[in-house]
C-alpha cells in the first residue's frame, strides 16, 4: 500500500515546485486579489509586482514596470485559484523583495511604489 501512495506523492511533489501566488493589492482601478498558479519556478512562491520592480534604475519610472509584471505573470501562468486580496500574501511578498537588499534603498522604491497603489 506504501508503494502505491510514493508515485503520486513524488508527482505532487514536483508540481508543487511549479506552484505560485501573485498578490497585488485592491485600489480605487482595480480588485485586487490574489492568484494561484502554476508558473516557471522564477519568481517567488508569495510574488509581486513590487518585488519585480525594486531594483529599477532611478530614472525608469516604476509604474510601467508594476503593470508588465502583472501582465507577464497572467500571461506565462495557468491559473488554478483566484482568491480575494490576502493580506497575508501581500506581507509574504513585501518582506521577500527586500530580503537581502539595501534597506535604505529599498525603503525609498516601496514609498515610490506606494504612491501608486501597489
Amino acid at each position: 500500500m506504501l508503494r502505491a501512495l510514493i508515485l503520486p506523492a513524488l508527482v505532487l511533489a514536483f508540481a508543487a515546485l511549479f506552484l505560485r501566488s501573485y498578490t497585488v493589492p485592491p485600489a480605487p482601478d482595480r480588485r485586487g486579489g490574489t492568484v494561484v498558479s502554476l508558473n516557471w519556478p522564477n519568481r517567488p512562491l508569495f510574488g509581486s509586482a513590487r518585488g519585480d520592480c525594486i531594483d529599477l534604475p532611478e530614472d525608469q519610472p516604476v509604474i510601467g514596470c508594476l503593470i508588465a509584471s502583472v501582465a507577464r505573470s497572467r500571461q506565462d501562468g495557468i491559473p488554478l485559484l483566484q482568491l480575494g486580496f490576502c493580506a497575508t500574501c501581500y506581507g509574504l511578498s513585501q518582506r521577500l523583495a527586500t530580503l537581502g537588499r539595501d534597506e535604505a534603498s529599498t525603503r525609498a522604491r516601496l514609498t515610490e511604489i506606494g504612491r501608486f497603489g501597489w
